[in-house]
């Protein structure tokens, strides 16, 4: 687990633009794209995370109003 984490972390790595001059040419275009396809998920699992949170939030503020509607 550990060096496939290692290997993950280094392609990634190869991956970024800053380290377009070590890359070898066959190599290229798939570690950019793997670099792109990485940040893209870390983007959309943001989203993805801020989004179950406003439910979570939303699910907190429907208990109360059925709470305030119960006392009135």
């Amino acid at each position: 687990m550990g060096r496939t984490i290692a290997l993950l972390v280094l392609a990634y790595g190869c991956g970024h633009p800053a380290a377009e001059a070590y890359r070898p040419a066959a190599a290229d275009r798939p570690l950019r794209d793997f670099h792109r396809a990485v940040d893209t998920a870390i983007a959309d699992s943001r989203r993805a995370l801020a989004v179950l949170d406003d439910a979570r939030r939303m699910r907190y503020l429907a208990d109360g109003l059925r709470r305030l509607d119960g006392a009135i």
